[in-house]
């Protein structure tokens, strides 16, 4: 007579050989060395980055322009700050005075806009037009 099998039995070996699998692969995976510890044979020299100001300097001097958006300005004299984004990034509150960017300072706020300094060039950013009133004073109620 063939003999029968347990189907309890059964269930029971395949999780346990499921759950070794598991404790396996993870302990695999958590015990592996890290990626960027490499032995030392595989571990390449680090090229030492040179100063290419003075190359720079055969192509000109000016630096890449810089897109500002104004979105925001406290006009008041050498103490204004301006709230701007710069190249279509996050907006940021800068005092006058403060670099921007390398080689970029915030030298005005006025009320139109800023002024920015940029190599001894001044460069005017217009603030955006504020929108027409829709009914300037009262608005009457009708009851």
């Amino acid at each position: 007579m063939p003999q029968r099998i347990d189907p309890a039995r059964l269930a029971r070996g395949v999780a346990v050989l499921a759950l070794a699998a598991g404790a396996g692969i993870w302990g695999a995976i958590l015990l592996a060395p890290r990626a960027d510890t490499l032995p030392p044979m595989l571990d390449a020299p680090r090229v030492a980055t040179g100063d290419t100001a003075a190359v720079a300097g055969w192509f000109g001097t000016s630096a890449a322009p810089v897109k500002v958006s104004v979105l925001g300005l406290i006009a008041a004299g050498a103490h204004g700050a301006a709230i701007l984004a710069i190249d279509g990034g996050e907006p940021r509150a800068y005092r006058v005075g403060q670099a921007i960017v390398d080689g970029v300072t915030l030298a005005r706020v006025e009320r139109a806009g800023v002024v920015l300094d940029q190599g001894g060039q001044s460069i005017r950013v217009a603030a955006p037009a504020e929108p027409p009133l829709v009914s300037p004073g009262f608005v009457p109620v009708h009851r």
